[in-house]
């Protein structure tokens, strides 16, 4: 029995002394419940904040990032083990330090490749997806390196500005619209992606006369941006100093009596081809942009797939196609283009709050602003006549209308009048609910299109 005992005790001393041999691994280097790793991280590194590059613009004003970190500061890390990408989340603590956790084994060696991130004002972290809005910032170094041995892991990082930033100046509380600015929306860590938005971005000028910073890139090469308010809208074309990596800047927003270098009206590109649109402010129901002309024949079959340069506007097409143009649209776009309602055409048609009622879009004599059946006998270039009041083109004659404003379940109203009618169906409040006895000529039907029947984009702000 002693024997048996004795050897039980030396079973037991040869069990510790083995958990014992593991121990100092444990310490290094621990698995996670969900079979990722976790290990400390010695961080070798700082955070370029934006201006610190050596910008000497008077305007620019530098507001670096704190490179003092704080209790649940995250870093999230691609390591490179030969061509596999290994995910990593890296957490600070006050108390210990950074320890990052990974899905995947990491090479040995030093100077080793790796990617690392660091967000500021993300709307949401995760281990697995970053959501971000056109206020974060982000700072990266995509040629980072680490060194890994024993358990020991140190990563050598240079975070800088991924982004140009800026904002813009005005009255406190003021509500801008602005396009052509592209900004970072997700960041995936397991595919080492992020993705892109060039929608409308919305903000407020705060009570220190300035909007946030908006961070992002130029959408397309021609560095087009716009900005929408309460009652105005103005594009212009930005020099190649503004909205560079690193840099920040401001604007002071245009307005009808000071907009140098800003022109009147918000221009959108779509596949290809611009357009204007005219803010139509003072209606009841709430601030429009509607569309300088007519839909044109270039506008319609670029976005359709077929170029085309025609300035005619469009027509023999049918409601139900015109409403699927309107969704590619705004599918291209990320705007909120629609057909307008028959109170806001005719409000647009009548000059807006510019108004000085006349009978016709622009004029009390027909033939000054439209193309109708005393002058043409078939379509018309756009932009050939007079406009109105509010700059807004061929709303009397030329083609007719399509309005979303139903007459039956069946039939849209039509309004403005086309080349074919006569003048006292080209006024500001001429419309039909059918598609013949319209004028002199009327219109005709073949098979679901329209001969004679365009329609007129609006452009509305959610």
């Amino acid at each position: 029995m002693k024997q048996v005992h004795v050897i039980q005790m030396l079973m037991a001393v040869v069990i510790v002394l083995a958990l014992g041999s593991c121990s100092s691994d444990v310490l290094s280097e621990v698995e996670n419940q969900n079979g990722k790793q976790t290990v400390k991280m010695e961080f070798v590194g700082k955070v370029i904040g934006f201006d610190q590059q050596g910008s000497s613009k008077a305007k620019v004003q530098a507001r670096a990032t704190s490179s003092s970190w704080k209790d649940g500061d995250k870093i999230y890390i691609t390591f490179y083990n030969g061509s596999t990408l290994i995910p990593g989340e890296a957490t600070y603590s006050s108390a210990s330090g950074w320890s990052v956790s990974y899905d995947g084994n990491l090479a040995t060696g030093s100077n080793l490749k790796c990617e690392a991130r660091y967000f500021v004002n993300a709307t949401f972290s995760s281990s697995s997806l970053v959501s971000l809005n056109s206020n974060s910032e982000i700072y990266e170094d995509m040629n980072a390196t680490y060194a890994y041995s024993n358990g020991s892991l140190t990563v050598t990082a240079t975070l800088s500005p991924k982004t140009g930033r800026i904002r813009f100046t005005g009255k406190s509380g003021e509500k801008i619209y602005t396009t052509g600015i592209s900004v970072y929306t997700t960041f995936s860590p397991a595919i080492n992606k992020f993705s892109t938005s060039n929608a409308m971005i919305t903000s407020t000028v705060a009570s220190n006369g300035s909007t946030p910073y908006i961070y992002g890139y130029f959408t397309d090469n021609d560095r087009s941006l716009g900005l929408v308010g309460s009652d105005y809208a103005f594009t212009r074309t930005c020099t190649s100093s503004m909205l560079n990596v690193g840099e920040s800047g401001y604007m002071a927003i245009p307005s009808e009596s000071s907009h140098n270098n800003w022109r009147s009206g918000l221009y959108v590109k779509a596949s290809g081809v611009e357009f204007k649109m005219i803010p139509v402010a003072g209606y009841s129901g709430g601030f429009f942009l509607m569309a300088e002309t007519e839909t044109t024949e270039a506008l319609y079959k670029s976005v359709k797939g077929t170029a085309s340069t025609s300035q005619l506007p469009i027509d023999e097409i049918s409601y139900s196609v015109i409403t699927s143009f309107i969704e590619k649209l705004n599918n291209e776009t990320k705007l909120n283009f629609s057909l307008p309602s028959a109170d806001q055409w005719k409000y647009a048609a009548n000059g807006g709050n510019k108004s000085q009622n006349y009978t016709y879009a622009g004029s009390n004599t027909p033939g000054d602003v439209a193309w109708y059946s005393a002058n043409c006998s078939s379509k018309q270039k756009v932009k050939t006549k007079a406009p109105n009041e509010l700059g807004i083109y061929d709303m009397s004659g030329n083609v007719g209308e399509f309005v979303s404003t139903m007459y039956s379940s069946e039939y849209p109203y039509i309004y403005g009048g086309a080349y074919c009618s006569q003048s006292q169906y080209v006024t500001n409040t001429s419309s039909v609910n059918t598609y013949s006895g319209y004028g002199s000529a009327g219109y005709h039907i073949y098979n679901s299109y329209v001969s004679g029947v365009g329609f007129r984009l609006m452009l509305t702000f959610k």
